[in-house]
Parts: structure tokens; C-alpha cells; sequence
């Protein structure tokens, strides 16, 4: 497992490249294994969401009704023993009145390294950049 900053950065962006591709070919089961099990998952506009097997639950609908085409640009990590966290920006498309919109904005990701040295996410949390919709 990583042990220097180097390599803890690179090992939390590997396991953020494969997420986003897990999400794109809607594969929850891979994608939630990145989550502890006591993680925490805080979308817009929604309470947070408890627990691996919540968020796995909460997931399923915005897969189900096809929001994907995820990509997204870290801008930083920063790691201290047994926490790290990211920053960056995402883009992914969102069905809207029967096409799709592109949205766009950005995330933060809490990562904690676990007993058995497996870092894992603890807390997610993303918001878009562009003006809200309802009203």
C-alpha cells in the first residue's frame, strides 16, 4: 500500500479515475466498494445519506435514470497520516425535459486509510456551478 504523499496522491487518483468509470458503465457494485462503511455521501439539494449501504441504495436512481458521461479534473490532494482529501471539478450530463443538460461544478472527497491500509472514502460531497433550476 502507498506510504509516501506522492504515492498516496497517485493511489486516491487511480481510485477516483476508476470510480468515474464505474459510474459511466453503471456498475454501483464496484463503485461502492470505494466507501467505508460508515461513509457519508452529502449530494445538492438532499440530506446527507449514511452508511455504505445507503449510499449504494441512494446511487441507484441517478444511474437508473442516466446521468453519466462523469468526468472530472482533481485539483489538489492534500494527505496527513491517515486522512486525505481532493478537490477538483466534475462534468456529467443529466436528463432534463427529455434530452440531456450538461452540468458542471465541483467535489470534495474525505479519504480515510483503514486498519488494513486500504484508503477509503468517508465523506463525498459535490455541488454544480450553475444556477438553479427550479423555482
Amino acid at each position: 500500500m502507498p506510504t509516501t504523499a506522492d504515492e498516496v496522491e497517485l493511489h486516491i487518483s487511480k481510485i477516483g479515475e476508476q470510480w468515474a468509470r464505474h459510474w459511466n458503465a453503471g456498475d454501483l457494485d464496484k463503485l461502492i466498494q470505494a466507501y467505508a462503511p460508515d461513509a457519508v455521501y452529502m449530494p445538492p439539494h438532499h440530506p446527507a445519506v449514511h452508511g455504505r449501504d445507503a449510499i449504494y441504495e441512494y446511487l441507484k436512481t441517478p444511474i437508473k435514470h442516466g446521468v453519466g458521461e462523469l468526468t472530472y479534473e482533481v485539483t489538489f490532494i492534500k494527505h496527513s497520516a491517515d486522512l486525505a482529501y481532493d478537490v477538483g471539478r466534475y462534468s456529467m450530463s443529466v436528463p432534463r425535459d427529455g434530452g440531456l443538460r450538461q452540468d458542471r461544478g465541483k467535489y470534495l472527497t474525505v479519504w480515510r486509510r483503514q486498519p488494513n491500509a486500504e484508503w477509503l472514502i468517508v465523506a463525498d460531497t459535490w455541488s454544480s456551478d450553475l444556477p438553479s433550476t427550479s423555482g
